[in-house]
């Protein structure tokens, strides 16, 4: 089971005339779960919240997270790892993050009592989007999603578009008419970045997006007070040390012939993971 992250944060000053309001000074739990709730195809999580009477590995994963929230039972949760309806799927009706909730948030598993979030935000991610590029540097352009190829040139890693996305619930209203996402922004438009050069070649960073998932900012109204809640769930591409280690060998065998790479090329590699994963 993975960890489940809690943060209490102390709601202050809000009004208990707001019929919504929580006590005064009273705790709002914030919390973050990496539930695995994605799958090997599109439309295969739909599938399995529609079901949940059966009985396989499947529901009783979920059950399983279920039950986790229901014991921590936090007032806003993200959850990772949660493949969400694409664009083309819009007319699908409910959608995963509704299906979750209802079928099995909302019901008791294993002596647990059941939790209501009367909110929710879902959006796309990059992860599984088409890049176009080669993006992992293995002389292919991966174009056919299902396979490793595509997953590691997509804007973030996945085998089909939204694997491994993510899902906001809330039991304080959301205002959504103020939700800001940045799954598209640029990577080199963010100021100060540390874009690795020649990791990605020119034409790559154009079309380079910062978020391998996606970058969200959700007003959370608690009481008379607006919580912005800052969202993003980072994921490397699993080609990268590859591609990591071909840059460094190249580099240092056109400086000073095949030798090993020095101390100062692997610390180059190490900083240059960290800043693609972020």
């Amino acid at each position: 089971m993975r960890r489940l992250l809690v943060a209490a944060v102390a709601a202050l000053g809000i009004a208990s005339a707001v019929a919504s309001a929580a006590p005064p000074n009273a705790d709002v739990r914030f919390a973050t779960f990496n539930a695995s709730l994605n799958r090997s195809s599109a439309g295969q999580l739909l599938t399995h919240l529609s079901n949940p009477a059966v009985d396989d590995v499947f529901r009783r994963q979920i059950r399983n997270g279920a039950e986790v929230v229901q014991r921590v039972r936090p007032d806003v949760l993200l959850v990772n790892e949660f493949d969400p309806l694409q664009n083309g799927d819009a007319g699908v009706a409910p959608g995963p993050e509704n299906l979750f909730r209802s079928n099995f948030l909302e019901v008791g598993q294993m002596g647990a009592a059941p939790i209501d979030y009367d909110y929710a935000f879902i959006s796309a991610s990059n992860t599984g989007v088409f890049s176009g590029k080669d993006l992992n540097g293995d002389g292919v352009v991966g174009t056919t999603p299902g396979t490793a190829a595509y997953a590691n040139d997509a804007f973030g890693f996945g085998f089909f578009p939204g694997q491994f996305g993510m899902v906001v619930y809330s039991k304080h209203p959301i205002a959504y008419e103020d939700v800001r996402t940045f799954r598209r922004f640029l990577w080199k438009d963010m100021p100060g970045n540390l874009i690795p050069i020649p990791f990605y070649s020119p034409d790559e960073v154009e079309i380079l997006r910062l978020s391998s998932k996606s970058h969200w900012d959700i007003p959370i109204q608690i009481g008379r007070k607006t919580v912005h809640f800052l969202v993003s769930h980072p994921r490397r591409r699993s080609s990268t040390d590859r591609r990591i280690e071909t840059v460094a060998e190249t580099t240092t065998r056109s400086a000073s012939g095949p030798t090993t790479s020095p101390p100062a090329s692997r610390t180059t590699s190490t900083t240059t993971k960290v800043s693609r994963e972020g």
